[in-house]
């Protein structure tokens, strides 16, 4: 790790599942950052592919990697045993599939949520591709999440801060939700006083490959019928099924665009 590059008072997440062929690309794009993060915790649920070899082969650089891995259960459970490894006062949680593209982006969202006194936040999200299509999409999320706030506030940990005393207080992520647990989060930690803030700049690119998997059509409603079942019955009885990672050799990402 460059002994010039400031470190920051930050705890980056991360919590993997079959991500041999997107986790590097963040690690990568950590990296180069003009700030760097003070811990980085990878956990990971068993993955059956190489996403373990991908992050051991960052941890020459990012000696600051701590990799784990513990039995499937939910993402929420993941990203709570993260947590407990770490000792930053400020918590940055990423999907494996994104990417900070950019070298000043850690610095930049660093500085928002801070000038912001945010207790939570989210970074908007843009696709890694260049398809109109997912940028639509993405869009689409994006006003969602704005226009929704002052009611019923809610976010993807796509990308998503958390202070560690508002995460503490709240008992972290839910870990009995399946699918939801990072709206649910918001909603509690915002019920309970606590400043969720949404940033416009800088953006986190996301990959849409759920989106490229399950036919765009498809995976919009399918989120719009776990949305409807969650306002009626609750986040512990949404039926929709969600499974991070498993990309086969026969379903490799895009190109990347740089």
């Amino acid at each position: 790790m460059p002994n010039k590059k400031q470190i920051i008072d930050l705890a980056i997440i991360i919590p993997t599942l079959n991500e041999e062929h997107f986790v590097g690309y963040l690690l990568d794009s950590i990296i180069r950052q003009s700030v760097l993060p003070k811990e980085i915790v990878v956990v990971d649920a068993y993955s059956k592919d190489k996403t373990v070899n991908e992050v051991k082969k960052r941890q020459k650089i990012l000696k600051n990697i701590k990799i784990f891995r513990i039995p499937r259960y939910t993402i929420a459970r993941q990203r709570n045993f993260g947590v407990k490894q770490t000792t930053s006062s400020h918590l940055l949680f990423l999907d494996a599939d994104t990417e900070l593209r950019g070298v000043n982006i850690l610095k930049s969202y660093f500085e928002e949520v801070e000038r912001k006194h945010a207790d939570i936040a989210i970074a908007t999200n843009t696709p890694t591709t260049q398809d109109l299509k997912d940028k639509v999409i993405f869009r689409a999320m994006d006003l969602i999440f704005k226009i929704s706030k002052p009611i019923w506030p809610i976010a993807t940990c796509m990308n998503m801060y958390v202070d560690r005393d508002t995460f503490d207080r709240a008992g972290g992520f839910d870990d009995s939700i399946a699918v939801g647990e990072d709206f649910e989060i918001v909603q509690r930690i915002v019920k309970n006083g606590g400043k969720f803030t949404i940033i416009s700049d800088p953006k986190i690119h996301t990959s849409p490959r759920r989106f490229e998997k399950e036919g765009r059509i498809r995976q919009v409603l399918k989120f719009t019928k776990s949305f409807i079942r969650i306002v009626k019955s609750g986040y512990r009885n949404n039926p929709i099924e969600y499974e991070f990672g498993h990309f086969t050799q026969d379903n490799q990402p895009r190109k990347r665009f740089r």
